[in-house]
């Protein structure tokens, strides 16, 4: 056992001199360009466990050097938690950084416009519905909800 531990210490030691140039060597004690660890976040998210997902899922979040995709899918994620939870705010945030890191997601376009219709925002749900459409013609939900509003605006004008 003792060899062991010796023998990965040692391993450790020569991988810290052996850094390439441009990176930081961890035995200074300046930060690392060590990357995060998605595999807690992924975990939460296949054991479908809002509670784990909005706790640990945090860290690869706030993680800029974590892969972009890994983060835009750990926000979905917990925007989806939050959104189960009924806290609309909390989901609308990470939709709104899940778009910044890309703006392609037409599904998460139509998520945020179904979080600001129920807080009885109009005009950003059908922005966002709007942009959902833009991206992909065949969101039928987005649709959906423009028609019925577009139908109950002209049936009130009667």
């Amino acid at each position: 056992m003792r060899r062991t531990l010796t023998a990965l210490m040692s391993g450790l030691v020569i991988g810290w001199a052996m850094t390439p140039a441009g990176h930081v060597v961890a035995a200074t004690g300046e930060p690392t360009e060590e990357q995060i660890d998605s595999a807690p976040c992924m975990a939460a998210l296949s054991a479908n466990d809002d509670d784990r997902i909005i706790a640990v899922c945090g860290t690869l979040i706030a993680d800029e050097k974590a892969p972009k995709a890994d983060r835009v899918k750990a926000l979905i994620a917990r925007a989806a938690a939050y959104d189960r939870k009924d806290q609309i705010d909390r989901a609308i945030a990470d939709y709104d950084m899940s778009l910044q890191l890309d703006p392609t997601l037409a599904d998460i376009f139509n998520a945020r416009g179904e979080l600001w219709r129920r807080k009885g925002d109009r005009p950003r749900a059908l922005a966002d519905f709007g942009a959902a459409i833009k991206l992909n013609p065949d969101q039928t939900a987005a649709k959906a909800v423009i028609k019925r509003w577009r139908w109950r605006s002209s049936a009130s004008a009667c």
